[in-house]
């Protein structure tokens, strides 16, 4: 009876240590031995258009290109944003309302930005206009557009949506929908250092 009770839990801690190793493949954390030794995930990335805009593609570029290399941002999980002309691992689409909705029709909407993998579609009348969330709140349109590029550049490294703010803090994370509403929280445009993972590259 005990023999068989050692041996049972002797092969639970071999599956949960089988787990944890395919959860460390999966997925790339901030604390874990890849990260400590200093390796660095390239992900290149185009830029482009789609649809009838009203914004500056080669604004829309620079902005993209500062917020992906930003000490702040998405490179704090070891991770080097490199730009190509074509063939990116990643497309930033600066993108019409209507191109967005036709990106994913059950999926995206008209009046938001939208990540279909390996496209994020930046939506054009929020990249000009922001949203009523941080409009209200008087933050300027240029942490607006850090924010939803942070946000839809979460979703291609695998982060799906946060509903609740960091408890310390009170801060949103940058996977909370902000353009949508804070739920109390107070805005932010870098992720949180609890989000610095990647699953999925």
């Amino acid at each position: 009876m005990l023999e068989s009770l050692v041996g049972l839990l002797m092969q639970t801690e071999i599956m949960n240590a089988q787990i944890e190793v395919q959860e460390k493949v999966d997925s790339y954390y901030v604390e874990q031995a890849g990260y400590e030794k200093g390796h660095v995930i390239e992900v290149t990335y185009d830029v482009s258009s789609r649809g009838e805009i009203n914004g500056d593609v080669e604004e829309f570029r620079e902005v993209v290109a500062e917020t992906l290399s930003d000490a702040r941002g998405w490179v704090r999980a070891n991770l080097k944003f490199t730009e190509v002309e074509n063939g990116g691992r990643l497309h930033m689409v600066l993108a019409s309302p209507s191109e967005v909705k036709a990106a994913s029709p059950s999926g995206c909407s008209e009046k938001l930005s939208c990540t279909v993998k390996p496209y994020v579609y930046i939506n054009d009348d929020r990249w000009l206009g922001g949203s009523d969330s941080y409009n209200e709140l008087g933050v300027t349109l240029q942490n607006y557009r850090r924010m939803v590029i942070n946000h839809e550049v979460g979703h291609f490294l695998g982060h799906g949506h946060i509903q609740e703010c960091e408890t310390e803090t009170g801060l949103a994370p940058i996977m909370l929908q902000q353009s949508t509403g804070l739920l109390g929280c107070q805005p932010t445009w870098w992720p949180l250092s609890s989000e610095l993972w990647v699953k999925g590259l």
